[in-house]
């Protein structure tokens, strides 16, 4: 063979790898069509609805947090309770707590733990409070840093009322920046990369995973799994609860609702953290689907194609992979308007291949596995449970207060 066949053959090679990117935003697509009409197919049951508790694991004040907090308080919902969960009566986000059950005593209440019995410091304090619970028939968790609309809580009781064989409603989430550059790149991020892959396996395979910014469980379920409690070694908590209600033969059910976490500007390092953390816990989960997930990636083979086509000498190798990667901005762009929400205008070209970097560099750096969580260094280990790095902390009761 010689050197221009084989600089032609991997030309070839990488155009074919950019086309199945592009059948993978096709595959988001079908994802998002068939999601949006599975709404049709669940009714809501007339009469009284249940009571729900809803924790909130809560550190320190994100951005927005009045109006995120605020706008679970003001569900549409005729029976449900926010228990709010910090670890210390110091936390900054406990003023603005008590501030709300004042005004929402039937509503809101504040519950400080301080638990060391696990490394997963969000399902320690989950775990603590739900223990509490057990003649609550449906418990909802949700994280602080997302903002819903007033029939949030209505909308994702719809399939876990429906059907007797739901054990779980999750939503994915949006993101929406409220800064510059990388409050900007991060929503990117989450909204043309987690979505679409989201997306792809509620299409292709049965629901067997969560996501953590809002999940509902029957107690049933819950039980059934022995509780959060079996969660709290975990990095990746949703995908366990996940796992381990639908191995217990329940559904899972993804709604078409889609929640918005606001996004702070932080430093550009922080956001690449951030995309590393996301990748190693995923690479962690499944190792060899996500090594295959450079597939859904056109952006490099494109162009490696666009390259290897010049020196090669073979145009249509060139300009094939420039015409696939305009459909696969096409499609993306597409779907973001239609599904997500979000517009892609020729001024965002600098984000999008800022994005498209990023992207590729958290991938390569996935294989790794430690990782910085707010603020403490953990070990992913054999299984996804988390070895703490940092000096250890003698373990302690738990601690409630109840104001």
């Amino acid at each position: 063979m010689t050197e221009a066949f084989l600089i032609e053959l991997v030309g070839g090679l990488a155009l074919f790898a950019g086309f199945l990117g592009v059948v993978f935003d096709g595959a988001a697509l079908y994802g998002a069509d068939r999601l949006l009409r599975s709404r049709r197919d669940i009714w809501m049951p007339d009469g009284a609805l249940p009571p729900v508790v809803m924790i909130k694991p809560v550190r320190g004040l994100d951005l927005g947090a009045r109006e995120n907090y605020r706008s679970f308080v003001e569900q549409d919902y005729p029976n449900f309770r926010i228990l709010f969960t910090v670890d210390s009566p110091k936390d900054p986000a406990v003023e603005l707590i008590r501030e709300l059950a004042r005004d929402s005593p039937d509503r809101v209440e504040l519950v400080v733990v301080s638990e060391r019995t696990g490394q997963n410091r969000k399902m320690n304090k989950v775990a603590a409070v739900a223990r509490e619970l057990a003649s609550v028939p449906y418990i909802c968790v949700n994280d602080s840093d997302i903002r819903v609309e007033p029939g949030y809580l209505r909308e994702i009781m719809r399939p876990m009322l429906a059907d007797p064989d739901v054990g779980a409603v999750t939503c994915m989430q949006r993101g929406i920046p409220e800064g510059g550059f990388p409050s900007r790149l991060a929503a990117l991020m989450l909204n043309s990369e987690a979505i679409p892959q989201g997306l792809v396996a509620y299409a292709l395979m049965p629901m067997s995973y969560l996501y953590g910014p809002s999940m509902l469980f029957s107690a049933e379920a819950l039980k059934a799994i022995g509780g959060f409690d079996a969660m709290k070694d975990y990095l990746a908590d949703d995908y366990h609860l996940g796992r381990l209600i639908h191995e217990k033969g329940y559904r899972i059910v993804l709604s078409s609702l889609v929640v918005d976490a606001r996004i702070k500007d932080e430093s550009l390092s922080g956001v690449v953290a951030h995309e590393v953390r996301w990748a190693r816990t995923y690479s962690s989960l499944r190792p060899v689907g996500y090594s295959l997930s450079i597939l859904s990636r056109p952006f490099p083979f494109c162009v490696l194609a666009v390259l290897f086509g010049i020196l090669g000498g073979s145009p249509a190798i060139a300009f094939g992979a420039v015409g696939l990667y305009a459909l696969h901005l096409a499609l993306s762009a597409y779907l973001l308007r239609e599904f997500v929400g979000v517009s892609l205008t020729h001024k965002d070209a600098g984000l999008w291949i800022a994005r498209e970097a990023l992207s590729f560099y958290a991938y390569l750096l996935s294989f790794g596995r430690s990782i910085l969580w707010r603020g403490y260094r953990y070990r992913i280990m054999p299984g996804g449970t988390l070895r703490s790095l940092d000096p250890k902390v003698p373990a302690g009761a738990v601690v409630s207060d109840r104001p």
